[in-house]
């Protein structure tokens, strides 16, 4: 992962600027709409950025970063951090510059986009449903909207600009060379700028999705950029592969004649329930932040810096991928990831090891209500490195254990029969670690590496 803390400087100077009007109502926007997804810190920067816009010039004055940071009470790590997520969501242009050993950067704030477009964004709306639930979501919207009157029952008495107004006197358009100049000189004019949405990254591969309707009868151009937008959206939100996105396509093409975006949308919602239920997918972030990457830019000296490393720089997409032998994650797995994420607030290089450590020693399930039983502990113990989740898993483990055998006797009795048969995650027994969480020689500490099972997955 690219350090992106690590390419600035508290001297490194900024200007912010702003694209276009935005106006006192688009707080409101953020503080509603963007606020759930990207937290409370990254909202304050964005407002605390504005604030340094002059508003007879539309932009600010030359800073540092550590004007900032004393500014907001805040490390740089942490602003690089919110400035990511307010770049992401479209809510800010990120300019460099580099000259001699100054380095300026320029922050232009984005207008966050309306109601209408947040709503029917096809990215955002979803993980915010996802993320507050149907009955504030439905309240949500009820903020935006506008009750419609029936204006059939009123007469329209507006007046006309000609009815008030008079041409203008020739005498009047009498203007000097200079005056031309002043009204039609090319400026650029400070005006309302079409809102940014999020962009996706497309990986998306529309050659195997083409080969995939050679059958059928959907030309090329049906695919406008508009189209195009929606699936590479669509497949990301959905983690859809193109044989799936075709078979949505054709449904979709199949009611309407064309490729219709609203009907796509609402066939891939169909699609995806079918395959995985009821719940829409949440949004997640992908890695452990940078700032609390331990093994960042180092080389790991031992199995438990490696571990470490490993959990540092992998999804928990990707781990439940390791652990599965490759296999695509399960719909249920990848939930109670994604809701462990927000609803314990824990970091995704912390849920990785939680998602590890369960998996290992619960013969490769994850239980929910023990998984959320763990991570809610880790979340009261203000779990956030990995280093801590693999920690605090080696000295209550004999306590998990004591939670997932309650509700089962006959389990529990047949696991302490067999308690030399324990499978336990290589990174638990590591000799690096062993005699400092558990007091043991090096000689009592490799006879009991040597009792357990190797290493169930290679991370």
């Amino acid at each position: 992962m690219q350090n992106y803390w690590k390419e600035l400087l508290p001297a490194d100077r900024y200007q912010v600027r702003v694209n276009g009007l935005i106006h006192p109502y688009d707080q409101k926007i953020i503080n509603y709409l963007y606020q759930p997804l990207i937290g409370p810190r990254a909202v304050s920067l964005y407002t605390s950025l504005w604030h340094e816009i002059d508003e007879m010039s539309f932009f600010g004055d030359l800073c540092s970063h550590h004007q900032l940071m004393v500014r907001m009470n805040c490390p740089l790590d942490l602003l690089l951090d919110d400035r990511k997520k307010l770049e992401a969501i479209g809510l800010l242009k990120v300019y460099k510059k580099k000259d001699n050993e100054q380095t300026e950067f320029i922050y232009e704030l984005q207008p966050p986009l309306t109601p209408k477009q947040f709503f029917t964004d096809g990215l955002l709306n979803i993980y915010l449903y996802n993320r507050i639930g149907q009955k504030d979501f439905i309240r949500l919207k009820k903020i935006f909207v506008q009750e419609q009157v029936d204006r059939k029952q009123f007469e329209d008495i507006t007046v006309s600009f000609s009815d008030v107004f008079q041409s203008v006197h020739p005498s009047e358009l009498r203007i000097n060379k200079d005056e031309v100049s002043l009204i039609n000189d090319q400026y650029e004019w400070v005006d309302r700028k079409n809102p940014t949405a999020p962009s996706v990254t497309s990986e998306f591969d529309f050659q195997a999705l083409y080969h995939q309707l050679s059958d059928v009868i959907i030309s090329k151009e049906a695919f406008t950029s508009e189209v195009k937008d929606a699936v590479v959206k669509l497949a990301f939100v959905y983690q859809l592969t193109p044989g799936q996105m075709s078979r949505v396509i054709q449904e979709a093409f199949l009611h309407t004649g064309v490729i219709d975006i609203q009907e796509l949308r609402k066939q891939v919602r169909n699609f995806y329930r079918i395959e995985s239920g009821d719940q829409l997918p949440a949004l997640s972030y992908r890695t452990q932040p940078a700032a609390l990457q331990e093994m960042a830019n180092r080389t790991p000296q031992n199995e438990e810096e490696q571990a470490i490393q490993a959990f540092e720089q992998l999804s928990p997409y990707e781990v439940l991928e390791q652990v599965g032998q490759g296999g695509k994650p399960a719909a249920a797995d990848l939930k109670i990831a994604e809701e462990i994420l927000f609803e314990q607030k824990l970091n995704p290089g912390v849920v990785n090891v939680l998602i590890h450590y369960v998996m290992v020693t619960s013969d490769q399930k994850l239980v929910k209500s023990y998984v959320e039983k763990i991570a809610a502990h880790w979340a009261r113990k203000q779990v956030r490195t990995v280093r801590e989740a693999m920690a605090l898993a080696r000295s209550e483990h004999k306590k998990y254990q004591q939670w997932s055998q309650t509700k089962n006797k006959k389990q529990s009795q047949k696991t302490r029969k067999n308690d030399h048969q324990e499978r336990l995650p290589k990174w638990m027994t590591d000799k690096s670690s062993s005699k400092e969480q558990t007091g043991l020689s090096d000689e009592e500490a490799a006879k009991k590496r040597k009792s357990l099972e190797d290493y169930l997955n290679n991370i």
